[in-house]
């Protein structure tokens, strides 16, 4: 079977104001310093959506391509794939902070925790193209020993095409 092409479209470099919330943070996006096989961001997963997340202020920033196949509704992006997209970027966001406050560096490898989704509410507000980027901008509303609140906005320009809360749960020992 012939791998997927991807046409890989890398978030904005990481500006003077870069997060305070990842004290590790080497300029380059957070999936290319921890390689996995996740279906929605692992590099190392040929057929993934491979998607490309930065730091920028609080908010945890991805722009990425839809590609025709991920097509719902003729010319627009299938909403599962808005949520699968918006599930990994939130679970990057609680997973860097939870790195941070471990002390845990990504690019050393794994953390001996993972994080994992609890709840994921997506709202659909308008219909994304899929011959336009989308961009996520993810924020963690709160962060507990366990237990995350991450808000994310999807964005084509100007228009807000949904909004998601997902909920992220620390868990040890999986694997």
């Amino acid at each position: 079977m012939k791998p997927v092409e991807h046409r890989i479209i890398d978030s904005p470099p990481p500006s003077a104001s870069a997060c305070a919330c990842d004290t590790f943070d080497d300029g380059r996006p957070l999936q290319d310093r921890l390689p996995v096989h996740c279906f929605g961001c692992g590099t190392l997963n040929a057929h993934g959506l491979h998607i490309k997340s930065r730091w920028l202020g609080d908010e945890l920033v991805c722009v990425w391509q839809p590609r025709p196949e991920h097509i719902g509704f003729p010319g627009y992006v299938y909403g599962g794939t808005i949520a699968s997209v918006v599930d990994c970027h939130a679970i990057w966001a609680a997973l860097s902070l939870h790195c941070r406050e471990a002390g845990h560096d990504l690019s050393s490898g794994p953390p001996p925790f993972a994080v994992v989704t609890a709840s994921l509410q997506v709202s659909y507000l308008k219909p994304a193209l899929v011959a336009k980027t989308l961009e996520l901008r993810a924020r963690v509303v709160t962060q507990g020993e366990r237990k995350s609140v991450v808000a994310c906005s999807v964005r084509q320009g100007p228009l807000e095409c949904a909004t998601a809360e997902v909920i992220t749960v620390r868990v040890q020992g999986l694997g």
